[in-house]
C-alpha cells in the first residue's frame, strides 16, 4: 500500500486509452488478432517468462506490467504450497502468476463465466505446464443455479438481469463442500460489481479458513467494507489512500483477518 501514487507506466497509459476509446480498441483488436491467439512469451514484469495467449486482454501484458502494484501485493501474499482462488479470472493472468508462485505442491482454481475467456485461461495453463491450475467455467455468487451474464466487452462481463447469456453460478461455500477441493489461503476477486454476492457466498469459508482477500471494487466500497467488518477482516485500498468505503470505484482492496 502507498500514500502517494507512482506515475503510470507506458503500458498503463496505453491500456487506459484503449479502454476509453472503443474505436481505437476495436481497430487494435483486429490488427493484433493473430498475436492474441498465439502463446507468446512475456518479456517484462511479474509475468516474465510465462507464455500467454492474451485473447481479449491487453497485449501490453507481454511487454510491461499493467497492474504492477496489485500483482506485487498478490505475489507477496502467496507462498509455495498454498491454494489460491481467482474469482473472475478472465484469461487467467493472475491465475498464472499465482500458479508459478505456489509451485507443483500448490493449487490454483480460476472461476470465469465467459466461455471464451475460460478457454483462453485453460490454454494458458496448458502452455505453461500448470497441471494444478483448474479453470471452472462459472460465476461466483451467493447461490447455486443459473443467471444471465452480460458480456458488454470481453473485459467487462458481469452478471446482469439484462444479460443475454445464461451461465452457471455457484457459492464457494457450497462448491468447496460438494467437490472436496482444498479451501483457499488467498482469494482474488474481480467480478464487475458483484463483489457483495461473491463475498456472501463464501462467508463460512472466510470464518473457518480466514484467507487473505484482494478485491477490485466497482462502486461497492460501502457494501464490501460492511461485509468485511462483519466477518472480522481488516481492509485498506492497495492503490489509494482513502478508507475502503470512501475509495474511488476502481481501487483494489487488501483484506486480512483482523
Amino acid at each position: 500500500m502507498r500514500a502517494a501514487m507512482s506515475p503510470p507506466s507506458p503500458a498503463e497509459r496505453a491500456n487506459k486509452f484503449l479502454r476509453q476509446h472503443d474505436g481505437a480498441r476495436e481497430a487494435f483488436a483486429r490488427l493484433s488478432g493473430p498475436a492474441r491467439n498465439a502463446a507468446l512469451p512475456v518479456l517484462f514484469g511479474n509475468g516474465r517468462g510465462l507464455k500467454v495467449r492474451t485473447g481479449p486482454s491487453t497485449l501490453m501484458r507481454l511487454v510491461s506490467s499493467v497492474e504492477k502494484e496489485v500483482e506485487s501485493v498478490l505475489l507477496d501474499q502467496v507462498i509455495p504450497g498454498q491454494t489460491v482462488y481467482d474469482v473472475g479470472a478472465n484469461i487467467g493472468w493472475f491465475s498464472l502468476l499465482a500458479a508459478r508462485k505456489v509451485g507443483p505442491s500448490g493449487r490454483v482454481v480460476a472461476f470465469e463465466p465467459s466461455i471464451a475467456n475460460a478457454s483462453f485461461a485453460t490454454k494458458n495453463a496448458v502452455s505453461n505446464g500448470f497441471d494444478d491450475l483448474l479453470v471452472v467455467p462459472a460465476a461466483v455468487s451467493d447461490e447455486d443455479g443459473w443467471a444471465t451474464f452480460s458480456n458488454e466487452t470481453s473485459l467487462k462481463g458481469k452478471l446482469s438481469a439484462s444479460g443475454g447469456v445464461r451461465v452457471p453460478v455457484l457459492s464457494l461455500d457450497h462448491w468447496i463442500a460438494q467437490t472436496g477441493e482444498r479451501p483457499p489461503q488467498v482469494v482474488k476477486i474481480d467480478v464487475e460489481g458483484a463483489e457483495g454476492s461473491a463475498l456472501r457466498g463464501m462467508r463460512e469459508t472466510l470464518r473457518e479458513h480466514r484467507p487473505t482477500l484482494i478485491i477490485e471494487l466497482h462502486d461497492t466500497g460501502g457494501e464490501v467494507a460492511d461485509f468485511l467488518d462483519d466477518v472480522g477482516y481488516s481492509h485498506q485500498p492497495i492503490d489509494h489512500g482513502a478508507p475502503t468505503r470512501e475509495a474511488p470505484w476502481w481501487v483494489h482492496v487488501l483484506a486480512t483477518p483482523a
